[in-house]
Parts: C-alpha cells; sequence; structure tokens
C-alpha cells in the first residue's frame, strides 16, 4: 500500500491542474468568506437572528467547485492518457488505486480547507464586527466558541467529502469535462431550486443530499432562509454532514466496481 501511496502521490506532482485547484480551494474559500462579509450590514440595536457562524464560512459555496476539479483530476487525467491501465496492471489491485487515492485526495484537502475556513472566519468575523453585527445586538464570535469550532472543522471535512464524491464520479464517468458538470450540479442545483419545491420535498431534499452537509456551518434557525424562505436545516449538523460522507462512500463503491468490471 506504501508503494502504491507514493506512486499516486508522484503522480500528483506532475498534475499542474490539480494543484491549482488545490490553491484555488484555499483562495476561493477565505476571499468570498470575506467578500460576503464585508457587503454584510446591520444598523439593528436589539437581538439580531442572522448566522453570524455561516456568514463566516460563505466561501465554502465557491470552494467546492475547486475540490470537486481536483477530486476528477485525480483520476480522470488517467484514463484520458490510458495511464490507469499501466497503474492497474502494475498493481492488479484496483480497490488498492481507488483507497490510494482517496487517501492522498483527503490527506491533502482536509488540512488545506481547515486552514482556509478557520483563516477565512476569522477575517469575515472582523469585517462583520465593523458592519454592524457587534455586541449588544449580535455577541463576538470567535473560533473558541463550541459552535464555530464545530463549524470550522466541519466545513474542512465536507469539502473533502465533495472532493471524495467527486473522485467516485471521475471513476465512473470517466471524462473529466462529464465529471465536473455532474459533480457541480450534484451539489449547486438542489440549493438553487430549493424554494421552488414544497415545503415537503424541499425538507426531504435537505436530508438526503449532498446539501444536507451544509448542516454542519448552522449556528441558527437562518440556514439556507436566502434560497427557500424556510427556518432551519432538516438534519442536525453532524447527521447532515454524515450523508454528505454516505455520498462519498456510495460514489466510490460503485467507481470500484466500474474499475473491477469495466475494461480501462
Amino acid at each position: 500500500m506504501t508503494r502504491t501511496l507514493l506512486s499516486e502521490w508522484t503522480k500528483l506532482r506532475t498534475q499542474r491542474g490539480a494543484l491549482v485547484a488545490l490553491v484555488m480551494t484555499a483562495v476561493l474559500m477565505v476571499g468570498f468568506s470575506a467578500f460576503f462579509a464585508s457587503e454584510q450590514q446591520t444598523d439593528t440595536r436589539f437581538a439580531g437572528d442572522d448566522d453570524l457562524v455561516q456568514f463566516g464560512l460563505m466561501g465554502i459555496a465557491f470552494a467546492e467547485i475547486a475540490v470537486v476539479v481536483l477530486g476528477a483530476s485525480l483520476i480522470t487525467g488517467e484514463f484520458g492518457t490510458g495511464m490507469i491501465r499501466t497503474t492497474l496492471t502494475a498493481t492488479q489491485q484496483p480497490l488498492r488505486v481507488l483507497v490510494a487515492k482517496a487517501t492522498l485526495l483527503s490527506v491533502l484537502v482536509f488540512p488545506v480547507a481547515l486552514a482556509a475556513s478557520a483563516g477565512g472566519f476569522v477575517i469575515a468575523q472582523e469585517l462583520l464586527r465593523d458592519n454592524g453585527y457587534a455586541p449588544p445586538s449580535y455577541p463576538e464570535v470567535s473560533l473558541t466558541d463550541p459552535t464555530a469550532a464545530r463549524a470550522v472543522v466541519g466545513s474542512a471535512l465536507l469539502l473533502t467529502a465533495y472532493a471524495l464524491t467527486a473522485l467516485g464520479l471521475g471513476t465512473i464517468l470517466r471524462h473529466s469535462g462529464a465529471t465536473i458538470a455532474t459533480g457541480v450540479g450534484l451539489l449547486f442545483l438542489p440549493l438553487l431550486f430549493l424554494g421552488t419545491f414544497p415545503v415537503s420535498f424541499a425538507r426531504r431534499i435537505e436530508q438526503v443530499t449532498p446539501l444536507a452537509g451544509f448542516a454542519i456551518q448552522s449556528s441558527g434557525d437562518r440556514m439556507l432562509s436566502a434560497f427557500d424562505g424556510r427556518s432551519g436545516m432538516a438534519i442536525p449538523p453532524w447527521a447532515g454532514l454524515g450523508v454528505a460522507f454516505a455520498w462519498a462512500f456510495g460514489a466510490l463503491t460503485v467507481g470500484y466496481l466500474a474499475l473491477r468490471l469495466r475494461d480501462v
């Protein structure tokens, strides 16, 4: 397994697109979290109900695009060049190859996403305070608060889950464009059209699609209210993150079966 991991690491270092996507994950997470926070403003003198924890992590909506590209590139590039045949011939174990890729992807994405989430959150909270989100209407929020810490760590885990989902999709579809389009559609379409569905169906979408993972950021009852006009997520934070990882596991499982049963 160690030899397979080293081989995958060597291949990754030669994939400029994957490395750019990793860097863009951090840039988008920090940059758009700060930008969104800078655009928010309030002058209320009473207790407000905006979710400042979520406000500080809005960059995830754009960083997830970068991790989809990263996850897809780890496998689709090899299908495009035919290198996957050499890889499978050398190992004779498709499961080992896929596990090595998933392990390497997780080891790369999680620490980068964690640092970017923490950095973006701290910057965003400073901007929010400057724009009126300050005591007594809004208590100060910091990384030491349990809810904020859960949201920051959870956001990094969520981006990791989305990257693994893209890896699984790439193994199934074997084409970069199709994988990225499918991955982005899977993550964005439920969010964009949430408000068009009946209440009961919209709540089910929040519970069973990768969108459920966003519950890990929730610290109040305003989560997704901008998209569906209703309050709160329909699933608890850690359960929502579990749904996102279930999608990743499912995609990787189907990807393994495709890798094992289909000609490459």
